[in-house]
């Protein structure tokens, strides 16, 4: 194997931070047109016409349309497990933990039901195993304990302390939790393109499912 020289090496850093940075600047443009237009309106062309640049020069940095879906998906995955990890850390107990991540979910999310669509539905793709093969799992694993090991440390200390039920699991208790936040965002993802809204204010629903969720936690410790 020939050793590179050290121009050579800083050439080809060079090279690869200039590919890095427009990358990013594909995958902002590319989430940029997801929550002006919608899903509907995201389409490789619709990139590469943004970005001034021809179809063939955007496969230069991402190989296919599957590898562009990838990577916005997992990266808006991680910022928002990112934003539910920092609010859930700045809680004391499993309650405020639990409902700080519905919270954090739900406001990023009420007003950009595109984008919501895209991360759970996957809708510009339409199937997720078209994406994710044994590499990108192992890049999805780890967000999960961004997501949900906040609430579930804090709510096994709320059981050490008798404050949350031994019969209860705490990071499945975090997972339900989670998933219910979405259930009120795809619900009013469903309903935003009709003449039916509904008749809650988004505020009612998801104060309701926080208060549910924190009665369940706070009466589960004296039973």
């Amino acid at each position: 194997m020939v050793k590179k020289s050290a121009a050579e090496s800083k050439r080809s850093a060079r090279t690869e931070r200039r590919r890095e940075q427009m990358r990013t600047e594909i995958l902002k443009t590319a989430r940029e047109i997801i929550v002006r237009d919608g899903v509907d309106g995201f389409a490789v062309s619709s990139v590469a016409d943004e970005m001034g640049l021809t179809k063939p020069a955007l496969y230069y940095y991402f190989d296919s349309k599957e590898a562009l879906t990838f990577e916005i998906w997992i990266r808006e995955w991680v910022d928002s497990a990112a934003e539910v990890q920092a609010a859930v850390e700045q809680t004391d107990s499993g309650a405020d933990a639990v409902e700080a991540m519905m919270r954090t979910v739900f406001n990023r999310y009420r007003d950009q039901l595109d984008l919501f669509m895209f991360l759970h539905r996957m809708a510009p793709m339409g199937d997720l195993r078209i994406l994710v093969g044994p590499e990108e799992l192992q890049r999805i694993h780890p967000v999960n304990d961004m997501l949900y090991a906040g609430a579930e440390k804090r709510l096994w200390a709320d059981l050490r302390g008798a404050r949350f039920s031994k019969k209860r699991d705490a990071r499945r208790f975090a997972f339900t939790a989670h998933t219910a936040a979405i259930g009120v965002l795809n619900m009013l993802a469903m309903v935003s393109t009709s003449d039916d809204p509904l008749v809650h204010s988004d505020d009612d629903l998801i104060n309701d499912i926080c208060q549910t969720y924190r009665y369940t936690t706070e009466q589960a410790g004296v039973k």
